[in-house]
């Protein structure tokens, strides 16, 4: 089968590898469509360590071809969305239904062969079916509508809230969503691209403005004070840092960007303890991939312009530098699998 294999930083090679084995208690999917997130290209820089050569992808979809001869719910031609992070249900975290927090999690696309490639071998209990009516399209960001939603669950929000949401990539548009879901009376989104503006405008940003607009922007809607909720979905440290002075007494910031491993910024424990500030992260997806399923399937989220490129396989070097494709949002590759009208 041909596969996107990750060789180290900055470098991926499409090439013949053998197709996966199935285990006794996993299935193989040919993969439809795998999209490109930010973990990727964090790994992709150098800057999010994982055990190269490593095929690369986890927010994917396809149809069953085989399956394992213990393996109960799924059948050869189901067509699934895959959960990638696989856990031990053994550790400490485990145990205490901390899942997605695993000592021993081994996500696919991270520490095991992911989703760009033709064929892919999941263990059997992360695939979820779905609706024979969902396209490809919309089955491939499960996965990150599932990461917004724990992010959604982690901030908080309340009714009548002000909420700022830093970044308007395809995550951050996502998150505008659920945010108005949540209860959200306003939301600002923080964006330095007029392209990516527009995307949050539709998404449901009732306002938009750059990173060095944000503050007047915040304290203009509040009378001065800062809003009860500040969402940093771009991966940048420095609107990272930005955003403690976005947020009111008493407030809530939400780091829910992939930042590089290494990278830090200056925090003042006065602050935190003198406005009584709340800092919470968001890792992965415990116990929402299904409420993701659910979503796209109702409509009651839009993920109608959310895709907005979907490329070849020997497209993912190109598409792992965002500023090769300047006006997309998010990017999926297309493995053939499946063509949709």
């Amino acid at each position: 089968m041909l596969a996107a294999v990750f060789q180290g930083p900055g470098a991926i090679r499409v090439e013949e590898v053998e197709d996966p084995r199935c285990g006794e208690l996993e299935a193989v999917i040919r993969v439809a469509l795998c999209g490109v997130c930010g973990t990727d290209r964090s790994i992709f820089r150098g800057e999010y360590d994982v055990q190269a050569p490593i095929v690369l992808g986890h927010e994917y979809a396809g149809t069953v071809v085989e399956v394992g001869a213990s393996v109960v719910g799924v059948e050869v031609g189901d067509r699934v969305a895959v959960d990638p992070n696989v856990v031990d249900d053994v550790c400490f975290y485990c145990r205490r239904g901390l899942s997605h927090l695993c000592q021993g999690l081994s996500p696919l696309g991270v520490a095991r062969p992911g989703g760009f490639a033709e064929l892919s071998a999941v263990p059997a209990r992360y695939l979820h079916r779905i609706p024979a009516t969902m396209p490809f399209s919309e089955a491939c960001l499960i996965e990150p509508l599932a990461c917004c939603i724990r992010g959604i669950d982690q901030a908080a929000i309340s009714v009548d809230d002000l909420v700022v949401v830093s970044g308007a990539g395809p995550i951050g548009c996502l998150l505008v969503q659920l945010a108005r879901m949540g209860g959200a009376a306003t939301v600002v989104s923080v964006e330095p691209s007029r392209a990516r503006q527009n995307f949050a405008l539709t998404a449901g940003a009732d306002v938009v403005c750059t990173p060095s607009e944000a503050l007047n922007v915040v304290r203009e809607l509040r009378g001065g004070v800062g809003a009860d909720v500040v969402i940093e979905a771009s991966g940048q440290l420095a609107a990272a840092a930005g955003s403690f002075g976005l947020v009111r007494r008493g407030g809530t910031v939400l780091l829910f960007g992939v930042y590089p491993t290494a990278g830090r910024i200056p925090l003042s424990p006065f602050q935190i303890n003198e406005d009584e500030l709340r800092i919470v992260g968001s890792l992965n997806n415990p116990s929402t991939h299904s409420r993701a399923l659910d979503l796209i399937a109702s409509r009651r989220v839009n993920i109608a312009n959310v895709l907005s490129d979907r490329l070849s396989l020997a497209d993912l070097p190109a598409a792992m530098d965002r500023d090769n494709f300047p006006t997309a949002s998010k990017i999926a590759i297309d493995l053939g699998a499946e063509r949709e009208a």
